[in-house]
């Protein structure tokens, strides 16, 4: 089954969220005493634009540069060349509107809620994290924490407990209200569902969904599980050794494939159907 699609106008015509232009981030290793270090592009002249109410996925295999992209433009790092803009805004490390800018825009969803989540702190707090320095009074931040707990599907009296008192589903879900809590306009998912089992996978999948009919929020979602992109995402970027290879609708690029690292990617997912022989390289040599 994939995602209901892209609702008509959801995007056409309106100024991109975030927007990579020619992105490159070049790291130096460090060699030993007796070589030099060597240069790796981790992140090679990466251009592509989300815009409001899309859900877009980026994949690839391990070190192809898909988490260090999230952390340009979540901030966690910054580009060696090319730009990083907020809704048409280029970012500079020093420029603090810009940063606010940013703050207000997008939000991120880590990968592993345990480690995420500080186990000294309740739900309610957790939840409402980001307005502390507003000094909210007590009655009010209990509100907002209520409205973004009934946001996640949770119920109420999961507000006084903490983070070892829930399962791995419930803490996704307190990590996913938490990013709500400042109303952003797009969250960047690094892997969110991979450490869940399939059950809570799909809970936590239509809740994104419902969030973004709801909410008209935007996803970027970095996975290595190309099913879960295929249910969640619109647009598909591939990545390969820091380079976009191919991208495209989700469906147009999965149906049919026209890189050959595409194709490799697709060939290692198992059939829907329990009887059909796979893997394909076992086939072949039948």
């Amino acid at each position: 089954e994939v995602a209901p699609p892209l609702r008509p106008g959801a995007g056409e015509g309106a100024e991109p969220l975030i927007e990579l232009r020619q992105v490159r981030r070049r790291f130096v290793t460090r060699g030993a005493w007796f070589s030099q270090g060597h240069i790796v592009d981790a992140v090679k002249d990466v251009s592509f634009a989300v815009y409001p109410g899309e859900f877009v996925g980026i994949v690839g295999e391990s070190a192809s540069g898909k988490t260090t992209v999230a952390r340009l433009i979540v901030g966690l790092d910054c580009p060696t060349s090319g730009e990083v803009l907020i809704r048409g805004r280029p970012v500079e490390p020093d420029d603090p509107e810009a940063r606010l800018l940013r703050l207000e825009t997008l939000q991120i969803v880590f990968q592993d809620p345990q480690s995420a989540l500080n186990p000294r702190r309740n739900v309610l707090t957790l939840l409402t994290q980001e307005v502390e320095a507003r000094r909210s009074a007590p009655a009010e931040r209990a509100a907002l924490a209520g409205a973004l707990l009934r946001e996640v599907g949770m119920p109420p009296d999961c507000l006084r407990r903490y983070p070892a008192q829930l399962s791995g589903g419930q803490r996704q879900r307190v990590n996913i209200g938490r990013a709500l809590c400042v109303a952003p306009r797009l969250l960047v998912a690094d892997e969110i569902v991979s450490g869940l089992d399939v059950s809570v996978q799909a809970q936590i999948l239509n809740l994104l969904l419902r969030l973004r009919d709801e909410l008209d929020i935007a996803l970027l979602l970095i996975s290595h599980d190309l099913s879960v992109v295929r249910y969640l995402c619109t647009r598909v970027f591939v990545m390969y050794r820091g380079e976009v290879v191919e991208s495209g609708p989700t469906e147009q690029v999965f149906a049919a494939p026209r890189h050959a690292y595409t194709k490799a990617l697709l060939a290692a997912v198992p059939p829907d159907d329990p009887d059909a022989p796979w893997p394909p390289d076992q086939v072949a040599a039948d």
